[in-house]
């Protein structure tokens, strides 16, 4: 639980100050490969601490290959979202994936009780309600782009989910990575955006680094799953809602509406009650 609740409020810092990075402007990929360092730094830890490749499946490489290939596809549109919008605009619509990934864990893995389900259905419920603007009648304008990136996102964490339940999150997790790694690298020398680094301030970098703690935040989410499993996982996930929120208004002004402040407090009382009667 404690393991959770920690991802959850990293990943709120990482979202925060990544929107704030993507305000220079640099391209998709060059913005991406500068997380990289963390990820260096996650693999020689993890290397330490002894894993062993010789133990990699083929049909697991082939899963992580299919990941690689959804980064590449939703990363410069999610970048595009987090430029046009407020975070607290696209906050209900970016629990999209939780919903799918929810719903279609319940029937693929069976990995939740049936009081669990009925909450996680009123959290979804609450949280599609929240996500229509009553007084204008319009969905946010990049509302297209954020349900493309959202359902392949939700694909993305059921793949991962299949990897985490059935082998080692430690050894595709640096699996990913080194992948990652490699083509991000590649696709940044052939798009030749690191002439973009010139322009870069040290804000940029700063924001860049916190944001990129959001690895960390991702591989405790990998041992969440590995231990409570999926749908719990991503239930517990939409207490984020209210961190994110919290930390965009510190840091970005992006003050919430009421209705984002009730949905952020209905939703974890629910999740209270889904704790107490699990």
């Amino acid at each position: 639980m404690f393991t959770a609740i920690l991802s959850t409020i990293i990943t709120s810092f990482s979202d925060v100050f990544w929107k704030k990075s993507l305000n220079y402007n640099l391209g998709a990929s060059i913005h991406s490969l500068c997380s990289y360092p963390m990820w260096i730094l996650l693999v020689l830890y993890f290397a330490s601490t002894g894993f062993d490749f010789l133990s990699i499946h083929i049909l697991a490489i082939g899963i992580v290959a299919i990941i690689l290939l959804i980064d590449i596809i939703r990363e410069p549109i999610i970048q595009q979202v987090y430029k046009e919008e407020k975070i607290s605009v696209i906050m209900p619509y970016l629990n999209l994936n939780r919903i799918f990934v929810i719903i279609a864990s319940f029937f693929l893995y069976q990995d939740v009780s049936y009081i669990s389900f009925g909450i996680i259905i009123c959290t979804i419920i609450l949280i599609a309600l929240s996500s229509i603007d009553i007084k204008s009648r319009r969905l946010p304008r990049s509302f297209w782009k954020i349900l493309f990136t959202e359902s392949w996102n939700a694909i993305w964490i059921l793949l991962w989910g299949w990897l985490i339940l059935n082998y080692s999150e430690i050894i595709y997790f640096n699996l990913y990575i080194i992948l990652g790694t490699l083509l991000i690298w590649y696709i940044t020398l052939k798009k030749k955006q690191f002439k973009d680094l010139k322009w870069a301030p040290i804000d940029y970098w700063k924001y860049r680094f916190i944001s990129s703690l959001g690895w960390i935040s991702w591989f405790l989410s990998l041992v969440v799953i590995k231990n409570l499993w999926l749908s719990i996982s991503i239930l517990l996930g939409f207490l984020g809602i209210a961190s994110t929120l919290f930390i965009s208004y510190v840091f970005l002004k992006d003050t919430p509406s009421k209705k984002d402040i009730i949905l952020t407090l209905t939703v974890a009382i629910l999740i209270w009650i889904w704790y107490y009667f699990k």
